[in-house]
């Protein structure tokens, strides 16, 4: 009941992927050992850290302490409680979210059915952050039949928020179950005791009709836009950490897209991301490829496969020529109509500068 985590692979991916930017305050909630509060000390003049465990913070002041960081706002208490209606620039929380049937393990097991844990901290968190906060989470998230696992997120977002999810892992439950009863050591007690959990976990999830447990993580950035941007996608490959400004650039761009209508993306100019590469794949000795794939060394190392347009569009992007003129002699150089051209290419655009392929340039 007493145990407190160190650090992980857990801890070291949410400090990856959070935005470190200078903040005047910082929230860890469920700080555990203080890992993610003495990330936050770097850069946030004021950090609070809670934790429902007073051994937990115990071990946050001496983190703080042996590491020569200033010291945290500690206060003992559940989810959201100890700050009462405070609001913070950053928040981030590596809960106890495994989804399990009862909370016998108190530094994983959240106590809430299902994933309300993970719900609650998300839905609550729009109105404890600044304007322009970022919010950043690991969760696990259910997999229910009957409805997209995508919906079930985009309902948790709140309305004042845009929202990246990522969805990195998908276990189906007997994979689960048997994950975290091994994290436990229950595999090592008496094989009766051990069945006993493992169909008291499976009989959990058949009552709630769910198939399989999703591993990602959720960050929130609070808007005063009219129609915030939801982003919720599966990304199981390999990622460059740290994610931070990768995370903050994706944001600024969802902004910068919302500023801008078709039109406006026509008249404006970008440049190609760096470490941006082009892939051709096809027969040999072909003369056209079958397939043509943009492909990133950094950050996401998204890939995203381009038509001739497209492959052509991305490699003149210097800055110097808007969209529109860009688009205008490629047109000219496979005979279609500009018109038509300039037509259906802004949705493409959009994709390539949301996943970071373009960039906007400063014009």
């Amino acid at each position: 009941e007493g145990v407190v985590l160190g650090v992980g692979g857990a801890s070291t991916t949410l400090a990856g992927i959070t935005v470190r930017l200078p903040v005047a305050s910082a929230l860890d909630l469920g700080t555990g050992s203080g890992i993610q509060a003495l990330h936050a000390a770097q850069h946030a003049t004021r950090v609070t850290a809670t934790d429902l465990n007073p051994r937990a913070l115990r071990f946050t002041r001496l983190t703080l302490a042996l590491s020569g960081a200033p010291e945290a706002d500690l206060r003992e208490g559940s989810l959201f409680e100890p700050v009462g209606d405070e609001t913070y620039d950053l928040i981030v929380s590596n809960p106890p979210f495994v989804i399990s049937p009862g909370a016998r393990l108190t530094y994983r097991d959240g106590g809430m059915g299902g994933d309300d844990l993970c719900r609650s901290l998300v839905q609550e968190a729009g109105e404890r952050l600044n304007e322009g906060g970022y919010a950043h989470f690991l969760a696990n998230w259910q997999h229910v039949e009957g409805e997209e696992w995508q919906d079930r997120l985009r309902s948790w977002v709140p309305r004042d928020c845009d929202a990246w999810i990522v969805q990195r892992e998908v276990q189906d439950i007997t994979q689960y179950a048997e994950l975290w009863l091994r994290d436990a050591g229950d595999h090592r007690t008496d094989s009766a005791e051990y069945a006993a959990r493992y169909d008291a976990w499976l009989d959990e999830f058949e009552a709630r009709g769910t198939r399989a447990v999703g591993f990602g993580w959720i960050t929130l950035r609070k808007t005063a836009a009219a129609e915030p941007s939801v982003t919720v996608e599966e990304w199981p490959h390999p990622v460059e950490q740290p994610l931070g400004d990768t995370v903050r650039e994706f944001f600024e761009r969802q902004e910068y897209l919302r500023a801008h209508d078709d039109a406006a993306l026509l008249a404006a100019h970008f440049k190609l991301a760096d470490e941006v590469v082009q892939e051709q794949v096809g027969l040999p000795g072909a003369e056209d490829p079958e397939h043509v794939v943009l492909r990133q060394n950094r950050g996401m190392r998204r890939a995203t496969k381009v038509d001739t347009v497209g492959a052509g569009f991305a490699g003149v992007c210097d800055g110097s020529l808007s969209a529109g003129r860009i688009l205008d002699a490629i047109a000219q150089l496979v005979g279609e109509d500009p018109v038509l051209l300039r037509d259906r290419t802004p949705a493409q655009i959009r994709l390539l500068v949301e996943q970071g392929f373009l960039l906007p340039a400063s014009e």
